[in-house]
């Protein structure tokens, strides 16, 4: 008869010992019942072509800088610029205008001219993006500020023919725009004479078409 083994971890092959520090885990907290019934609102994505939903762009840039402390004034649009809207409701929740180049001065130009100037020496067909503005006051959905972007670099790639992109940000979001689209600084931190706060230059290469927006791109013709 053979003799009885004893078992415990140590002639346990299946023994696995535990780690000597766990991972906390991570607790999510449980929404209420009205926000899990509570409907996402539509967005609907427009280009700006009336009076009205111009000059409620223009309200919508005013105040949201101003809430800001920025001093931004009206502007009446020009040729050359086109602007995005996202509307819910027909209500103007969030704007964004794309300048071309190739028909006007980018108002970045007036900050970071010897920039925007190489670029245009090297024949590179550019657009500017400003006058970024998002309704803060009203529940939006979490993903409209990178789809109005989105949107934006794919008309001024398609639409415009554009090689590249440049865009002034505040200092603090500029880390945002280099991760989410693949923006790069492009020059110091500067005033921003147009709304008297700190800016940086970025710049975005579309020639190869940014990963945000290469599978909405038309194919090649050969």
């Amino acid at each position: 008869m053979s003799p009885r083994i004893q078992h415990h971890a140590a002639n346990d092959t299946q023994f696995r010992p535990f780690p000597l520090s766990r991972p906390r885990p991570h607790l999510k907290a449980v929404p209420p019942p009205e926000a899990l019934s509570r409907a996402v609102p539509t967005v609907e994505f427009v280009i700006a072509t009336e009076a009205a939903d111009l000059a409620a762009a223009e309200s919508l840039v005013i105040r949201c800088y101003g809430w800001r402390g920025y001093d931004v004034a009206s502007q009446d649009r020009q040729t050359g610029e086109t602007t995005l809207l996202a509307r819910i409701d027909g209500i103007v929740v969030g704007t964004l205008t794309v300048r071309c180049g190739t028909r006007v001065r980018l108002q970045a130009e007036t900050g970071y001219g010897e920039h925007v100037g190489e670029l245009r020496r090297q024949g590179r067909r550019l657009v500017e993006y400003t006058r970024f503005a998002i309704d803060r006051e009203r529940e939006l959905p979490d993903d409209l500020a990178p789809e109005m972007i989105r949107r934006a670099l794919l008309l001024g790639r398609v639409a415009l023919g554009a090689t590249d992109c440049v865009i002034e940000v505040n200092p603090r979001h500029a880390r945002y725009y280099r991760r989410e689209f693949g923006f790069q600084e492009c020059g110091p931190e500067r005033t921003c004479e147009r709304v008297g706060a700190p800016a940086r230059l970025l710049h975005l290469d579309m020639a190869i078409p940014p990963a945000c927006i290469a599978l909405d791109m038309p194919a090649r013709m050969h």
